[in-house]
């Protein structure tokens, strides 16, 4: 976790108010979690409110992850953008996190974003990722291979040539 100590904010040294961070993920910081995704530069602006009891962390990142193509798996740079928003609770009694609510106890000092950070980088990434999505076409050699095995018009597969001729001895014996 060395590597990711410059995503802790030590929030008892701030004021209370409004107050942003700027934080670019490039592929060092995926590579501290293990992932596969690739990073030019993602920029992410955090803008971290302080009241006595409870932060609201807003974070808005945007910038291109290198990534394959779902159809030809070409390589390709995908846009990325999206707005998050967390709240931190101060309290005596923790309870056990939410999704978009954190709870910390009165003793903590620190708060490390980076999981949330990565988290939120994932979730902008498309669950259908495709060289159309930048403004290209498919690898041609690719996309004929695959329709060659499905038939495009009803979506079925077209039979397979090791079975035919394995029904025909069948049919012979």
């Amino acid at each position: 976790m060395d590597a990711l100590r410059e995503y802790n904010i030590e929030f008892v040294k701030l004021t209370l108010g409004d107050h942003k961070f700027e934080y670019h993920l490039t592929d060092e910081f995926f590579k501290a979690f293990s992932s596969s995704l690739l990073s030019e530069d993602i920029q992410v602006n955090l803008l971290f409110h302080k009241s006595n009891t409870m932060f609201t962390l807003v974070f808005e990142l945007s910038g291109k992850l290198g990534l394959e193509c779902d159809r030809c798996l070409s390589a390709i740079d995908l846009p990325v953008k999206g707005k998050h928003t967390v709240l931190v609770k101060i309290t005596d009694y923790p309870m056990e996190n939410e999704d978009d609510l954190i709870y910390l106890g009165s003793h903590e000092y620190k708060l490390n974003i980076a999981q949330h950070l990565y988290d939120f980088v994932c979730l902008s990434v498309p669950i259908k990722k495709t060289c159309e999505d930048v403004g290209r076409l498919c690898d041609p050699a690719m996309t004929s291979n695959i329709t060659s095995i499905i038939d495009i018009d009803n979506g079925d597969r077209l039979p397979d040539r090791d079975s035919d001729e394995e029904e025909e001895e069948e049919e012979q014996l």
